[in-house]
């Protein structure tokens, strides 16, 4: 009895459950019929573009995925105005052309909706500002120099910016350009130097210096600046020279101004009533020896047809330690090229002058035609105190310099 009671509970369980899995397989097939169904509703195959003023980029409607392809088109970036609004929109568009009628040719040619332009050039932010008047070159062959002084009167300090320079001779625009700036008179004999960024006639330096000077002292010195070129040989050959004599209360009215001035050369600075002589510098600190190279003069006032002779003499304090004479050449534009050596140790640098004269030989007295003194700020000044200095700070270099020649009274007072 037991076993068809089995058998029934069996079979029912078998029926329901494959009722169970009948009903289970028909809902998942209805569910993935309607999920395709919703899905082809959603992209239709001709797809509607919303209406706008902006251009649109439409793809073809076939792709590489398969024939109902997704198109591809670029949004609008502007909303349309409502019609209700369209005449009262014109309207103010209207009064903002009148009232910006450069906003068009400033921003472009192509606008879209009110005031969306679609980008274009604006020429105006790319042109050069006009060269300002004091970057204007010289006249005939005068080499100009630009710079900025400024005084700052707390830390006592002066700031030489150097700018730039122009109008170099032809021959140097294969050459290393430098400026060297010196305080005068100074205890310091070194001196700042700048080089050019690049050659040619017209360098550029934008180097920037400073020098310590106190208040009280300020009215009593000059910026020294002298241009030089370096050729392949590296030989330094002056192009000109200018001396900045420094004033308190200008240099506040200057501060920061761009200035410029015009170097000093041998060809343009006129002859002194006495003459000139041209005089070359050494000193060997190791070896304690001075050299100096007497190498011509012009412009000399001759009284007869003697000749001249230089006679140079080593004064330390007020004692003459030694005297030494070239020999004699004639002319009123003699050339000597001879070199004259002194002992002298380092510790009298700053107590030592060189005295040159140039004189005629007499059987009498010898004519005196002129005399100048080289030395340190006890003795000299200007160019001759700035050609001692340079002599001391470059030892492995002689240095050339002219120098013009006064009266021995002028030297005696």
């Amino acid at each position: 009895m037991a076993d068809p009671l089995v058998a029934l509970a069996c079979g029912l369980s078998a029926a329901f459950l494959f009722l169970l899995l009948f009903g289970l397989s028909v809902y998942l097939l209805w569910r993935k019929k309607r999920n395709q169904t919703l899905y082809r509703g959603l992209i239709p195959t001709t797809p509607t573009i919303p209406r706008c003023t902006t251009p649109v980029l439409q793809t073809s409607q076939s792709s590489s995925y398969g024939s109902g392809g997704v198109p591809f088109f670029v949004p609008p970036r502007f909303k349309r105005t409502p019609q209700l609004n369209k005449g009262k929109e014109e309207t103010e568009r209207a009064d903002e052309w009148e009232l910006h009628p450069d906003l068009h040719t400033q921003r472009g040619s192509l606008t879209v909706g009110s005031w969306f332009p679609l980008g274009s050039l604006r020429p105006d932010l790319y042109q050069l500002p006009e060269e300002p008047s004091e970057w204007a070159l010289p006249n005939g062959s005068a080499v100009r120099l630009w710079f900025a002084l400024q005084y700052q009167q707390e830390r006592e300090q002066l700031v030489v910016s150097l700018l730039r320079a122009a109008n170099l001779p032809a021959q140097c625009q294969g050459n290393v350009t430098l400026v060297k700036l010196q305080l005068l008179p100074s205890d310091d004999r070194r001196h700042r130097q700048a080089k050019a960024r690049r050659k040619g006639c017209h360098p550029q330096f934008n180097d920037t210096f400073v020098f310590q000077v106190s208040n009280s002292c300020v009215d009593q010195c000059s910026l020294s600046m002298s241009m030089y070129t370096v050729d392949h040989q590296k030989k330094h050959r002056l192009v000109g020279l200018v001396l900045i004599p420094l004033r308190f209360s200008e240099l506040k009215e200057m501060a920061g101004k761009v200035q410029w001035r015009d170097l000093d050369n041998e060809s343009d600075q006129p002859l002194s009533k006495n003459g000139d002589i041209q005089v070359s510098l050494n000193y060997n600190q190791s070896l304690h020896r001075l050299t100096v190279v007497v190498q011509r003069a012009r412009g000399l006032q001759c009284c007869s047809d003697a000749g001249v002779c230089a006679q140079v003499s080593l004064k330390i304090h007020t004692q003459v330690v030694r005297n030494k004479w070239t020999t004699v050449a004639k002319g009123n534009n003699p050339s000597f090229n001879e070199r004259l050596s002194f002992r002298l140790l380092p510790m009298q640098l700053d107590t030592a002058c060189l005295t040159l004269q140039l004189q005629q030989p007499s059987t009498e007295e010898p004519v005196l035609l002129g005399i100048v003194v080289i030395g340190p700020f006890m003795y000299a000044r200007g160019r001759e105190l700035e050609h001692w200095n340079d002599m001391v700070s470059k030892p492995q270099e002689l240095v050339r310099q002219w120098h013009p020649l006064g009266s021995l009274l002028s030297h005696r007072s």
